[in-house]
């Protein structure tokens, strides 16, 4: 009876291996056709995107990191093996720019922290200041303070 526990662990344990390489493989296929370099169906080349091929590549990042410790030599191998074919791949299809000097994404930052997002910013003094009469700016034309901080917060990545 345990020598046909020990079998079925073995084949769920190949199982789990074989699924993970595919997951990695599909995920590399994903980078790669969303840099382009795999036409879609109808034969077309795509135009690489490469705000999507960076989120999808810091994602398989996060999988390798994530995993650390936990994969066979050979899954660590292939895991390796792909993010270093993606990123080449990646920089070839910017023109040699890494990600890191890449634009960031004028999407909003979401804070991870509910007390930065309870909160509302301080006011600007140069927001308290009365106008003055030399000042011509009509007063319906100024934006209102949230919406303008909003417009100025950064998203920052960091690797540690």
């Amino acid at each position: 009876m345990a020598e046909l526990d020990k079998q079925q662990s073995a084949i769920g344990n190949a199982e789990l291996a074989q699924r993970f390489v595919q997951f990695v493989m599909m995920q590399a296929q994903n980078i790669f056709y969303v840099l382009g370099r795999i036409p879609a169906q109808d034969g077309r080349p795509i135009p690489p995107n490469l705000e999507a091929a960076k989120i999808l590549i810091d994602q398989l990042e996060m999988v390798q990191e994530k995993t650390r410790g936990n994969l066979s030599q050979q899954e660590s191998s292939i895991l390796g093996d792909a993010l270093k074919n993606v990123r080449l791949a990646f920089v070839e299809a910017s023109g040699g720019t890494p990600a890191s000097m890449m634009p960031k994404s004028p999407l909003p930052d979401f804070s991870l922290e509910e007390e930065n997002d309870l909160t509302e910013p301080p006011a600007r003094p140069a927001e308290k200041a009365k106008p003055t009469a030399t000042s011509a700016a009509p007063v319906s034309s100024a934006k209102p303070p949230v919406a303008e901080s909003e417009n100025k917060k950064k998203f920052t990545k960091t690797y540690g």
